[in-house]
């Protein structure tokens, strides 16, 4: 009898873990992401932050500036599909759908930056106060991006990037700090993958108010 009703307290246990991990609060239940994506992202500061926060009950929607359903491949070989093309959907569609913008790193904010829609597409969320993150080469973004008075986005705030972007962001007028994560208005900015943790806290943070 008493390894009967051992053996029912290990087979029940682990439905029981399964049961409160399916139950537990959805941060972002209802928010909706742009992750904006192109050929070598860095796969890590792609797939982590969309799977984080689409565990927080977000929709996370992969945006390119090819067609839609093309597949991008990572540094290291990981793959994602687009759900858009930024040509397809205006700045205040955009502003009007979405709660944030997500730019990983890698060597594909390089391309991004010489995308005009893209750049439109982040003036228009920073300035209707939607929640714009980057990480390690995605602050390019912020200095090649720019309001309508020409002054890049960066300027006037604090940021942090990868160390080899450090220069470009105080050259855009933002003023440069070597922390994990830095929050300022609607920009949140961080260094590397190893901060991805610190990253994520911000951005659900931020976009749980």
């Amino acid at each position: 009898l008493l390894r009967a009703k051992a053996r029912q307290r290990v087979e029940t246990a682990p439905r029981t873990r399964s049961m409160a991990a399916t139950s537990r609060p959805k941060l972002l239940a209802g928010r909706k992401v742009l992750l904006l994506a192109d050929f070598q992202f860095e796969d890590l500061e792609l797939m982590y932050p969309k799977m984080r926060l689409e565990e927080e009950g977000a929709e996370v929607s992969v945006m390119g500036a090819h067609p839609a359903g093309i597949k991008y491949t990572g540094k290291y070989g990981y793959p994602v599909k687009s759900d858009l093309c930024v040509d397809n959907m205006s700045t205040t569609d955009a502003v009007a759908s979405y709660d944030a913008l997500l730019i990983p790193g890698g060597f594909a904010p390089d391309y991004m930056r010489r995308n005009q829609a893209m750049l439109d597409l982040t003036v228009a969320m920073a300035g209707a106060g939607r929640v714009v993150a980057s990480i390690c080469h995605g602050p390019w973004m912020l200095c090649s991006a720019r309001r309508t008075d020409g002054s890049p986005l960066a300027k006037g705030i604090r940021a942090t990037c990868f160390s080899a972007c450090k220069d470009d962001l105080i050259n855009a007028g933002a003023t440069y700090v070597d922390e994990p994560a830095v929050v300022d208005g609607p920009f949140i900015t961080a260094r590397t993958p190893a901060d991805l943790t610190p990253f994520l806290h911000a951005i659900i943070d931020e976009m749980a108010k």
